[in-house]
C-alpha cells in the first residue's frame, strides 16, 4: 500500500531512548494473554483520569481488542489522597473527578485477578498548543493535505510531546512522538504526516488533534509505538518500553491534555 512520505528526519525522534524501562520482548502468539494498560491523568476537567485494561491478542487473530473487566484501580497523589476510579464500561475506568496538576506525581495502582500492578508519572508543565492549520504537502507526485500544530518550546531541555490525529471522529492509526533534543527553544512547525493513503484529508473533513506535553518514560513508550509495525494505538507494539511495574505491558502517564479541531477547505 502506497505511504506518505514524510520531510521529517527520523534522526529527531530517536534521541533520548536510553534508560533502564522495561523492554518486552513479546510472543505475540502466545496462548498466556498478557494485560496491557492505557492510562492518564490528564489536567482537562471534561477529560478527567481515565485507565483502559485488555489482554494481548494473537497477531494472527482480527486483531479486536480483549477487556479486563472487574478489576480495582486507583490513583494516589504524591499527598496522600487515593481516587478510585470505578469501571464505566467493559474494560474502561474513569474519575472525571481526578484533574492533574503539574509538577504532581501520581501513582497507579491496579488488582485484578490476584495480579497487582503499578505505575508512576510526574506531570509536566503545559507548552501551549497555539494554533492548527491546514497545509499542502508533496507526494508521490501529487498534493495531499496534511495538519500541522504550532507550539513553542521552552528553553531548557526535557520537554517531550505526543500527538494524536482524529479524521472525522476517527482515529487514525499513526502515533506522533517528540523530544526536544532538536526543538529547544523553538518555535515547532512539524506537519503530522500519516501514513495510510485511505487517510488522506478530503475538502470538509473535520481534522482534530490532541497535543499530550509528557514525561520522559511516557515519550520513550510512544516513540517505539509510533516505529511499531502494528500502527494502532490499540494494539500492542513490537518490543514496547514500558512504565508498567508487574506482569503487564502498557504506559500510564500524567499529562497535559489539549485538542484543536480545523475542517479542510
Amino acid at each position: 500500500m502506497k505511504k506518505i512520505n514524510s520531510i521529517i528526519s527520523i534522526g529527531i525522534l530517536l534521541c533520548g531512548l536510553a534508560g533502564c524501562e522495561k523492554v518486552t520482548d513479546l510472543d505475540l502468539n502466545t496462548t498466556t494473554p498478557i494485560i496491557v494498560v492505557d492510562g492518564q491523568v490528564t489536567n482537562n476537567s471534561a477529560v478527567g483520569s481515565i485507565v483502559k485494561l485488555s489482554y494481548t491478542n494473537k497477531v494472527k487473530s482480527d486483531n479486536s481488542i480483549v477487556p479486563l473487566p472487574g478489576a480495582t484501580v486507583t490513583i494516589q497523589e504524591d499527598n496522600g489522597t487515593v481516587y478510585s476510579l470505578p469501571e464505566v464500561s467493559n474494560g474502561v475506568y474513569k474519575n472525571e473527578n481526578l484533574v492533574g496538576i503539574a509538577g504532581k506525581t501520581y501513582n497507579l495502582k491496579v488488582v485484578a485477578n490476584g495480579i497487582t500492578l503499578t505505575s508512576s508519572s510526574k506531570m509536566p508543565a503545559m507548552v501551549n498548543f497555539d494554533s492548527l492549520v491546514v497545509e499542502d504537502f508533496p507526494n508521490f507526485g501529487k498534493t495531499v493535505k496534511v495538519v500541522t500544530p504550532f507550539y513553542n518550546d521552552p528553553k531548557g531541555r526535557g520537554n517531550n510531546y505526543s500527538f494524536f490525529l482524529f479524521k472525522n471522529g476517527r482515529l487514525i492509526k499513526d502515533v506522533f512522538a517528540y523530544d526536544d533534543s532538536f526543538i529547544d527553544g523553538k518555535k515547532v512547525t512539524f506537519p503530522l504526516i500519516y501514513s495510510r493513503e485511505e487517510d488522506e484529508f478530503k475538502k470538509g473533513d473535520i481534522i482534530e488533534v490532541v497535543m499530550n506535553c509528557i514525561d520522559d518514560g511516557n515519550y520513550k513508550y510512544w516513540f517505539s509505538f509510533s516505529q511499531s509495525s502494528t500502527g494502532s494505538p490499540q494494539a500492542v507494539p513490537d518490543n514496547p518500553i514500558s512504565n508498567i511495574k508487574g506482569h503487564a505491558i502498557g504506559v500510564f502517564g500524567a499529562n497535559t491534555y489539549q485538542k484543536r479541531n480545523v475542517i479542510v477547505p
